[in-house]
């Protein structure tokens, strides 16, 4: 089968299985929650006061997922509550990936207690889709875990597969996804501003969805738009990838007593974490991006994902240990450190080429990272391309060796459009600009040509004639007024500036050099 829009081969038959209500399973594993049955009090799972998981007993209740603590706690007066644990859930979920693995050629997580598996060959082999779905949930029995399952010719229509039915199993017959998907509603695409939108049009359904026009959806939603409407049409070209799990390839490390300074951490993890590379190396894998997890004496948990150009070393992730514990407010003696890579490359693509290596030479990254280690984290920066309307949103600053922030797609309209000025100024200098008769100019005045600068004072510099101007273009910022407007101008000294209008004041944004 082919990729209707792009014309590749893309993989074909998907099998999803989703074990119901994990978080709260999970929970009820680890004595977090009180055992359930006909005979236990309903559970659900909290994070910031609301719901985020509830079982049977409490939906029979009238608790559902988002709903306020207090709210469900009136409806189900007996429920029992958990703190929601997401390293705990992932880490208790490697058990079910393997079980998996031992019955099929490749599966992969991909999230909520949910797991994607490759359908054609499993089904080859036990001779039917049905066979192989009855292999798998025998597997998942030996664990005591119910499944509901979903088979489809892509991704995106195996998981709502999966989900349309209770504990059994939905298969869309090949060739029949966009056929299965046409009656489902826009809002199980997961954006909640996309299907807003498509409400708002008229468009309710994903049949109605995949009907509309790829140009038009790419001028109004732009690449993330394209993506729903190719999942829309039963194109979902998401592959399922071999989870590969080991226990090499995740670091667990517990301390009693608990560990108080970055010191102490630092001569404690440096000989287990040279043996966790070592062990990648000899499958030859190098870790490119890690998730390092703290938690404190208390059960306060320190999270975050570390990412670097090239690969983390053993040095790297000693480091980013130390400072992730430096910056975190733990409130306790650290007792436990995990390590979990979440993504591993093949040692040969980051080996230097014949001519050179590819990425950022090794004299270089020695010494950013010295100058880091001596100066602090954030004395270091590196620069990537954002979104946004202004210009110093097209520019994001983070720590060296951070992952960067996920910037929205766009589209972004009144965004300054190239060539862009050479010096953005973080934030906007004032400045002063008036007319022949030295009188503030205004936006307003400007747009109907009732006024026009003559005048223009750049930041701490001698006045300057206005040669040229042009503007005004009106931005909408919440945060910034109601309506910002952008003037570009040309002084008297042959530079260039473009200027912002906001909260009645005269604002540089940038100047071309």
């Amino acid at each position: 089968m082919t990729d209707e829009t792009s014309g590749r081969p893309r993989e074909t038959r998907v099998g999803v299985l989703r074990v119901p209500d994990w978080s709260v399973v999970v929970a009820r594993q680890t004595g977090a929650l009180p055992a359930g049955g006909e005979q236990g009090a309903p559970g659900a799972v909290v994070h910031a006061l609301r719901i985020v998981a509830c079982d049977e007993g409490a939906r029979a209740d009238g608790v559902r997922v988002g709903m306020r603590v207090r709210d469900a706690q009136a409806a189900s007066p007996m429920l029992a509550l958990a703190p929601a644990d997401p390293v705990g859930e992932a880490l208790a979920f490697e058990q079910v990936v393997r079980t998996v693995l031992s019955v099929v050629p490749a599966a992969q997580p991909i999230g909520d207690g949910a797991l994607a598996f490759r359908m054609r060959g499993a089904s080859r082999f036990y001779g039917s889709e049905s066979r192989a779905i009855e292999a798998v949930r025998g597997a998942l029995a030996q664990l005591g875990l119910p499944a509901a399952f979903g088979v489809a010719d892509d991704r995106f229509a195996a998981e709502l597969a999966a989900d349309a039915t209770g504990l059994g199993e939905t298969i869309v017959p090949a060739g029949r996804s966009r056929e299965f998907l046409a009656p489902l509603p826009v809002g199980v695409l997961g954006d909640d501003e996309l299907p807003s939108m498509l409400h708002r049009l008229g468009v309710h359904t994903l049949g109605g969805f995949a009907q509309l026009p790829d140009d038009g959806i790419r001028d109004r939603f732009g690449a993330a738009g394209l993506v729903a409407l190719a999942r829309a049409r039963g194109l979902d070209d998401r592959r399922v990838d071999d989870a590969g799990l080991g226990e090499e390839r995740a670091l667990r490390l517990v301390f009693e007593p608990g560990i108080e300074g970055v010191a102490e951490l630092a001569l404690a993890v440096r000989e287990p974490v040279d043996r966790f590379v070592r062990q990648l190396a000899e499958q030859r894998l190098v870790c490119s991006e890690l998730r390092i997890v703290l938690r404190g004496e208390e059960g306060r948990v320190s999270e975050r994902l570390w990412r670097q150009p090239g690969f983390l070393r053993a040095g790297d992730i000693v480091d980013r240990m130390r400072w992730q514990l430096s910056e975190s407010e733990l409130g306790s003696a650290l007792v436990e450190v995990q390590a979990l890579p979440e993504r591993l490359d093949a040692a040969t693509s980051h080996m230097p080429g014949l001519w050179g290596g590819s990425g950022i030479d090794d004299r270089t990254r020695h010494a950013l990272e010295r100058l880091q280690s001596k100066l602090g984290r954030e004395a270091v920066l590196t620069a990537a391309t954002g979104g946004g309307r202004l210009l110093a949103e097209r520019g994001v600053l983070t720590p060296w060796g951070d992952a960067a922030p996920a910037q929205p797609a766009g589209p972004w309209p009144g965004a300054l459009p190239a060539p862009r000025p050479t010096v953005v100024f973080r934030p906007p200098l004032p400045v002063l600009l008036t007319d022949a008769a030295g009188g503030t100019v205004e936006p307003g005045t400007l747009d109907v040509r009732e006024a026009s600068p003559a005048v223009f004072s750049p930041p701490a510099a001698a006045r300057r004639r206005v040669v040229a101007w042009a503007g005004p273009w009106p931005i909408r910022r919440r945060e910034l007024g109601d309506t910002v407007h952008r003037v570009q101008l040309l002084d008297g000294e042959g530079e260039a500036w473009v200027l912002l209008h906001a909260d009645g004041a005269w604002l540089a944004e940038g100047r071309y050099a």
